[in-house]
């Protein structure tokens, strides 16, 4: 397990990292999720030791421990992946990964596999300049495995990637570390990507920690409306405080006893609000979900519709909302509604939150 306790870190007077506390398990696949500048890299140069720490101390299975401005000079155990696979130019793929490896270790067999694997023993007498950018993250990947360290840190391993490749290569990644049975942490920005290789999932905004836990846990119950909208688009909608209940142009939602503030937002996933046109009959929306289900008091009118392959993204205006403002709706598969239709809205309840204003 990583512990890491109390951290605070500046740099040229900015707070990069605020009072950071978060315990990482042993084994385990941990994203750190958030935009670019919430400290996602200096967490992980913590981590290895290639950045002092200021203030506070990280621990490595109750043996390692960083304390104070020391850098710890015994992190053996721990192989760091850059962004850019920082590979050496003048070294072959097969130097670059032997690299730094004394003779005591004996890793030859597991280094051969993994190579044999995944097709790198084809290209081990190239250098870098001559492989593709896929191929040398991959050799990025294994030359950090090669010292068989019990925590690998990855940082954007995937960004420099176009989509089918990254998509490719984060599920080759995933079961490498998850074959090497190995703690990893991965930086990145994209939600998908770490909702699809993570057993956990750390949301940074300035320096802090907005939720951690498995990305169910994120997805369906956000703690707030940066943590909602990071997991995927959302339609914002403003209410009215009556009694126990938020009154909005979608319906009225429920508030419970904790609601004790005035001004409140509804936030509804873009695959939380199912339509029919207006002329079908209610039965057509499953019996079974019913009780999940808000009815809009309003009709919406299809602005338009865009289709993306696997889903279809329907824009509509709704009676009440402010002036220019519409709701974005993903169905799966393509959309048969047409410009200007008019349609019933029903909102998911297990896809809509509400948050302070």
């Amino acid at each position: 397990m990583i512990k890491i306790n109390n951290v605070n870190h500046l740099f040229k007077k900015k707070q990069i990292l605020k009072d950071f506390s978060l315990n990482i398990n042993s084994n385990s696949v941990t994203s750190i999720l958030g935009p670019s500048g919430s400290g996602k890299t200096t967490l992980l140069r913590l981590i290895s030791g290639l950045e002092n720490l200021q203030s506070g101390n990280i621990q490595i299975d109750n043996n390692n421990d960083i304390s104070g401005s020391k850098i710890n000079n015994q992190m053996n155990n721990v192989s760091f992946v850059f962004q850019d696979s920082a590979l050496f130019p003048h070294l072959t793929v097969i130097e670059n990964i032997y690299y730094g490896l004394s003779k005591l270790d004996n890793n030859k067999n597991k280094i051969d596999s993994l190579m044999n694997d995944y097709n790198i023993d084809k290209i081990k007498f190239s250098y870098p300049h001559q492989l593709s950018s896929g191929q040398k993250q991959l050799v990025a990947l294994i030359r950090g495995l090669a010292s068989n360290p019990k925590i690998i840190l990855l940082d954007e391993p995937f960004a420099n990637l176009d989509t089918r490749l990254r998509e490719k290569l984060r599920d080759q990644v995933l079961h490498i570390l998850k074959d090497n049975n190995i703690t990893s942490i991965i930086v990145t920005h994209d939600a998908d990507e770490a909702m699809f290789l993570s057993d956990y999932i750390a949301i940074l905004q300035d320096g802090q920690i907005q939720q951690y836990g498995k990305p169910v846990e994120l997805y369906t119950r956000p703690k707030n409306r940066f943590v909602a909208e990071f997991f995927g688009e959302i339609n914002v909608i403003t209410g009215r405080k009556v009694n126990n209940e938020l009154h909005t142009p979608l319906g009225n939602f429920y508030l419970n006893k904790n609601n004790l503030k005035e001004n409140y937002s509804l936030v509804v996933r873009s695959e939380g609000i199912k339509i029919i046109k207006s002329t079908e009959d209610d039965s057509i929306i499953s019996n079974k979900r019913n009780n999940n289900l808000v009815k809009s008091p309003n009709n919406g009118r299809i602005i338009e519709a865009k289709f993306l392959g696997g889903s279809t993204i329907v824009h509509l205006t709704l009676k009440g909302m402010k002036d220019n403002d519409h709701l974005h709706i993903k169905i799966p598969g393509i959309n048969y509604f047409e410009k200007n239709q008019i349609v019933n809205l029903y909102t998911d309840v297990n896809y809509s939150y509400i948050f302070e204003t």
